[in-house]
This record gives C-alpha cells, sequence and structure tokens, in this order.
C-alpha cells in the first residue's frame, strides 16, 4: 500500500438547516509546521497544488465549493488559481492589506469570475473598496460581542452577500447569529478540521500524466501537444537529442518541439516521452518492465487486426496497469485524476474486454518469464515475441 501524508485539512461550512454548503480548506505540513511557519505564500502554493494534484480518494468535500486563504503576493500573481472559478471562494483575511495593487488584482479576478470572503477584516474602513467583490463576509464570533456584531452588520446593512459565522463552539451561539440574519456557520460544534491524508504526485510525474494522457488521445491537438512537451525542460532536450541522432538522420538540425513531433510522428513519439519520462520516475527495472508489458500488448492488438482493438489504446493500457510501479501512487487513486474510458478502466482494473484480455495475456507472459516457470508451454511464437520486445525495450533504455 502506497505510504500517505497529511495533504491539507477540511472544515465544513454549514448552513441554517444545518446542511452542508462548503468546506475550508486548511494548510497542513507532514512535518508539524503551521502556515505562519512556512509563510503565506507557500502555504497557499501547497494547498492549491495538494487540492489540484493531490492524490486520494474524492469526498463529497470535494465536490463543494472549497473556501481558501491567500497570501497577498499570492494574489497579485499573475498565474494565481488553476482552479475553476465556480468550484473556490478566495479568503482575503485580515493579513492582507487592502493596497491599490490588492484591489486591483481583486477586481481582475472578479471579472474571471472568482468569488471572495473577507475574513476577519474587522470593518476597518479601508477594505471598503474590496465590499463590491465579496460575497461573503466572514465574522471571528471568539473575537466580537453579539452587540458589536449586530453593530457592524446594521453598519453594512446594504452588503448583498452572506454572513458566515466562523468558530461557533455551541448552539447558543449558533442561534443567537442565526437570530441576527446570519447564514452560513462553521467551528468545533459543527464540525473540526479534519486531516485528508494522500499521496502527492510530484510536479515532474504530474506533467508525464498529463503529457502521457494528452498523448494518448484519439486525436491528439499537436499544439496543445507541443506546449505541453515544453514545459518539460527535460522531456524536450531529451527529444530533440533524440531526433538529432543517428536513429533519425535529417538534412539539417530539428531545434523545435512541434518539428520533433512531426519528425518523429505520434507512435514513436509516445514510445520515447513513455519511456522518458517513466525512467525519470522510478527505477530503470520498473520502468524496463512496464514498457516492455506495454509494448506486448501493443503487438498483441496488432496480431489480432480487429477493428474494435486500437493498438496503441493497448499500449497505453500496458503502461497504466503499472503506473503505481512507475510512480508510487495508489492506482485507484490515480485513475480519478485522468479521464478515462470505461473500457480502459475495466481493462486495467478487471482485465475485461479485448484491451483487457492483451493485458492479461501479457502479464501471465510477464509472470512466467521472470519466474522461469511453465515457458515451454509458452507457445514459441508469443515467446519470440515477448523476448524480442523485451530486447528493443533495452535497446532504447541504452539508447538514452
Amino acid at each position: 500500500m502506497t505510504e500517505t501524508f497529511p495533504l491539507l485539512a477540511a472544515q465544513p461550512i454549514y448552513d441554517i438547516r444545518n446542511q452542508f454548503y462548503a468546506v475550508e480548506l486548511l494548510y497542513r505540513s507532514a512535518v508539524n509546521l503551521t502556515a505562519e511557519t512556512v509563510g503565506d505564500t507557500a502555504a497557499t502554493s501547497e494547498v492549491i497544488f495538494n487540492l489540484c494534484a493531490g492524490i486520494t480518494r474524492q469526498t463529497e468535500q470535494y465536490d463543494a465549493t472549497a473556501f481558501i486563504n491567500v497570501s497577498s503576493e499570492f494574489l497579485v500573481s499573475q498565474s494565481f488559481l488553476p482552479i475553476e472559478p465556480d468550484k473556490v471562494v478566495i479568503e482575503l483575511v485580515e493579513r492582507i492589506k487592502p493596497t491599490k495593487a490588492i484591489i486591483n488584482a481583486v477586481a481582475r479576478w472578479h471579472k474571471k469570475g472568482f468569488r471572495f470572503a473577507l475574513d476577519d477584516f474587522e470593518f476597518d474602513p479601508a477594505w471598503e473598496p474590496l465590499l463590491k467583490y465579496a460575497s461573503y463576509i466572514k465574522v471571528d464570533v471568539s473575537t466580537l460581542t453579539l452587540e458589536q456584531a449586530k453593530t457592524f452588520k446594521q453598519k453594512l446593512s446594504g452588503f448583498k452577500g452572506k454572513w458566515l459565522a466562523e468558530r461557533v463552539e455551541d448552539e447558543v451561539t449558533k442561534e443567537a447569529y442565526e437570530a441576527l440574519g446570519f447564514e452560513l456557520f462553521q467551528g468545533y460544534y459543527f464540525a473540526k478540521p479534519k486531516v485528508v491524508y494522500g499521496t502527492r504526485l510530484e510536479p515532474s510525474s504530474l506533467q508525464l500524466t498529463k503529457v502521457l494522457t494528452h498523448c494518448f488521445e484519439d486525436e491528439p491537438d499537436l499544439t496543445e501537444l507541443s506546449n505541453l512537451i515544453s514545459e518539460d525542460p527535460k522531456l524536450s532536450v531529451s527529444l530533440l537529442k533524440i531526433v538529432n541522432s543517428p536513429l533519425y538522420p535529417t538534412v539539417s538540425p530539428v531545434t523545435r518541439v512541434k518539428d520533433v513531433i512531426m519528425r518523429l510522428g505520434i507512435e514513436n513519439l509516445r514510445r520515447w516521452i513513455a519511456l522518458i519520462s517513466s525512467v525519470s520516475a522510478s527505477s530503470q527495472e520498473a520502468s524496463r518492465m512496464v514498457l516492455v508489458r506495454a509494448q506486448m500488448c501493443y503487438e498483441l492488438a496488432k496480431r489480432q487486426d480487429s477493428p474494435d482493438l486500437d493498438p496503441d489504446q493497448c499500449y497505453f493500457v500496458g503502461l497504466l496497469s503499472g503506473i503505481d510501479i512507475m510512480l508510487g501512487v495508489d492506482k485507484a487513486c490515480f485513475f480519478e485524476k485522468l479521464p478515462l474510458s470505461e473500457q480502459t478502466k475495466a481493462a486495467v482494473d478487471d482485465c475485461a474486454g479485448p484491451m483487457g484480455r492483451c493485458l492479461n495475456i501479457a502479464l501471465k507472459l510477464e509472470r512466467f518469464v521472470q519466474m522461469k516457470e511453465r515457458v515451454d508451454k509458452i507457445e514459441p511464437r508469443l515467446l519470440r515475441t515477448y523476448r524480442q520486445v523485451s530486447y528493443n525495450v533495452q535497446e532504447l533504455f541504452n539508447t538514452i
């Protein structure tokens, strides 16, 4: 079983009827560091990266609106959030100073559809320019009396968004703030933050996922594929070295990733990307075994010459069957991150369907050859193919 670590913590937010409404995502560290210790910007980036790239069982919280704290530096950065606007509410905490740059940044992202919550802003007049962009105001009930909260709410009677009471620890407090017109509630009275454990894909592995998934689409967008490859310097350089090697004689040097794709062709490109990326993400022996399995699936599908069996997709199934070995992640959780067809999932999980039958044969061959058992029972032609595939894969390893 793949070892898991704290990715983040999730604390639910409830409505007046005590129905689950949203979830706040909080920073958690595997070595017990606080967000204050690592810094706001690092904590923000970590939470967002783990939300997007973490490999963990999906829960109801991930299907709901997520409230996320951000730092001022992250807020004004040009990259911002790689999340759909309707999935997130950005919390502007009291540590953020409402400078002109911050206000302009909020306005830009509000225009893109992002929503904002003013959190613990203590009703400072300097925050007034941000009120028109806010969908929520969060009030920490542990820092205010009920009368103070009532006064502040009356001052902002024109606010059209929702009021959220946080740090609610008993029913009396919940009912008191409900009577003031608060619509949302958060705190220990409802639930403590729950740590979400999982396995985080490192950036190199995450990029491999994106490239491989796009590469094995029925009709890959070559421009998009070129952009994805270009985002991985190591992969780009390796492909350029290969396409300019004696393996692919050419009149003039190839210097652009897009030309690499045209020179290699999509089938060869798939093989090289799988090889280069897997070697960087796992041991050579693990990579070699999975690539032999994938290539064997390809050969088995090709041999059947069936219009219902795509050899390239069979190769992809072979790769996916060993993704836990190559990347060190839980296979079932990993697949939740990929837009796989039901046929592909069934083939990988249960060796079902035509592609699954190819995988099943490849796995048996792999086991028999490695364990040196029942080899004499294998069809000679099939055994020759397997050994030739093993030799070809090793030659590729020798090349890079």
